[in-house]
């Protein structure tokens, strides 16, 4: 029987020990992304990313064990709540969490998802989309509440902001709107209440208090083609979004816009 050859055999092990170690070093947390907008360079997608794993350790960390899969989207998608926080890039962090979690006990769902929200802009940070979420960062959702918000301000600096450019045809729509709800117009009182709270693509500002205050005026007003969606609007955009002094900055408002268009006072 021919003898075989060490060569082939060293280089075989030699191989199979490179696969092997190949192995035992892959990062479960690594992150693929997917660039979906070119508003922003892949180098500062990175950094940003490099700021999460700083401020959110304990997912990459105690918890790396217990999920797989993250996946990073990056996009200039304008939803009402990244509007509202003024990022103009973001990213959507996605993530499996195994069926039974060592790390994280009390978990019902085998199947649940843990999503992020990373962003820089005018309010930089991320948010931590589920209680599951929350926890992988060591974060505490306040009362009530599934969802919470990390500050991060370092990501200003990789992530942009969000730009409007304003046209003439908008904002002369938008003194229409206004002129309109001003004279009592029931639909135009309901559009300028939204923008306020939603912004209006840069018309207006994102005011919630404004927001409210014409949402208790719409109410008060008791217009023939009032929706029980007017009443549910106030307990969601003053009682629940507000403070208490925010409700009573609201209702003066509302107060004063009542005035102006009915000529007397807001109905307590």
């Amino acid at each position: 029987m021919p003898r075989l050859s060490s060569v082939p055999i060293r280089g075989a092990l030699a191989l199979a020990a490179l696969v092997v170690t190949a192995a035992c070093s892959s990062d479960p947390t690594a992150i693929s992304v997917e660039m979906a907008t070119d508003k922003v360079s892949r180098d500062f997608v990175d950094k940003a990313l490099a700021e999460f794993r700083r401020t959110c350790p304990a997912l990459f960390t105690v918890h790396a064990s217990d999920v797989a899969g993250l996946t990073a989207l990056v996009s200039d998608e304008r939803s009402s709540a990244i509007r509202r926080l003024g990022w103009g890039v973001h990213i959507a962090l996605s993530m499996k969490v195994r069926s039974s979690p060592m790390t994280l006990g009390g978990l019902t769902d085998p199947d649940r998802r843990a999503d992020f929200l990373i962003g820089g802009g005018t309010t930089p940070g991320f948010s931590a989309l589920s209680r599951t979420s929350a926890r992988l960062c060591d974060l505490t959702p306040s009362p009530g509440r599934s969802q919470v918000f990390k500050p991060v301000p370092e990501l200003a600096a990789h992530l942009p902001r969000l730009k409007y450019a304003v046209t003439a045809a908008q904002r002369a729509h938008w003194d229409d709107e206004m002129a309109r709800a001003m004279a009592g117009t029931y639909q135009n009182q309901r559009n300028i209440a939204w923008c306020y709270s939603d912004g209006c693509d840069g018309i207006e500002p994102i005011d919630d208090v404004k927001a409210c205050a014409w949402r208790l005026v719409i109410v008060a007003a008791k217009h023939p083609k009032a929706e029980a969606s007017d009443a549910e609007n106030v307990e969601i955009e003053c009682r629940q979004n507000l403070t208490a002094d925010e409700q009573r900055a609201a209702r003066l408002a509302a107060d004063e816009i009542f005035r102006k268009i009915y000529a007397k006072p807001l109905p307590k």
